[in-house]
């Protein structure tokens, strides 16, 4: 074999070998990648699972202070509470369903008053106002979307009562943006009692009140929201048949949050002192 010969030869070797010490690297680096997201998926699953404890943890604490029989005894739409649960801080927002507008008990011009308030104007007003009404009795209006309408979107109207306020997203000229403005104020759990104005949104006071936005009372609302007056506190009052919305927010140490929310019914009965309506 001759000195290039040779020299060819060696060179070929160390190319061999450095492809193959190359190959080996990328394989360690994508069994060591591997591992790191199995690990980061395994640490982001405890998380949640820690968010979620907390956050059911939350919820009890307050369902147990609602139902506390002395002075220990929550207030409903007291302002928002920090709580740390295991080591996680959560906030926890209650808010009286007496102080939302009754989805299922609007009458038409608290309907059209709701909307209004809510940015709805022209003929879009008066449609959206009598198909909302439509869906709940299927009495034909004036300006309510038919049957064909829907038929055209494969939905049927309920001609029913409305089974949760996200139902309003089927109604004829709903629309995403309106609903997220319109939901935080609606409730079909509306619990014993009537209208609560001290417990409502401004919005809802538009509804609800015939002097509107722009009369005192959500004036008043707003100032107070706005915390220029300490919210109402009802922890005096008798709260069999409330129904109250509990809200948690549960926080983890390093970033990330979770949401958690339960309508309750107070009852009074102190072997099952609430009923869970529903939870999200």
């Amino acid at each position: 074999m001759t000195r290039g010969a040779a020299a060819r030869d060696g060179g070929f070797a160390l190319v061999a070998a450095l492809t193959a010490l190359l190959l080996f690297a990328l394989m360690a680096y994508t069994v060591l990648a591997a591992d790191q997201g199995a690990t980061a998926g395994a640490q982001a699953q405890m998380q949640r699972a820690r968010l979620e404890a907390a956050a059911d943890g939350a919820l009890a604490t307050a369902i147990a202070g609602l139902g506390a029989s002395d002075a220990r005894r929550w207030a409903i739409g007291g302002r928002p509470r920090d709580v740390e649960i295991d080591g996680v801080q959560t906030t926890i927002v209650i808010e009286d369903e007496r102080g939302k507008v009754p989805l299922n008990r609007l009458q038409p011009t608290q309907a059209r008053r709701l909307l209004q308030a809510a940015g709805v104007a022209g003929p879009r007003l008066d449609a959206l106002t009598d198909s909302l009404l439509s869906w709940q009795d299927g009495f034909s209006r004036d300006h309510n979307a038919t049957l064909l309408d829907y038929a055209a979107d494969d939905v049927r109207p309920r001609g029913a009562l409305f089974v949760t306020v996200g139902e309003l997203a089927a109604v004829k000229g709903m629309t995403p943006a309106l609903l997220d403005r319109l939901a935080p104020v609606l409730t079909v759990f509306p619990g014993n009692g009537a209208f609560m104005p001290q417990a409502a949104s401004p919005l809802a006071l538009a509804a609800m009140t015939e002097t509107g936005a722009e009369g005192p009372d959500a004036i008043i609302r707003a100032r107070e929201l706005a915390g220029q007056r300490a919210k109402l506190d009802t922890a005096t009052e008798s709260y069999v048949g409330r129904v109250v919305t509990v809200h948690v927010t549960a926080r983890a140490p390093g970033g990330g949050a979770l949401d958690r929310s339960a309508v309750v019914e107070l009852t009074g009965n102190a072997h099952r002192p609430f009923w869970v309506r529903a939870t999200d």
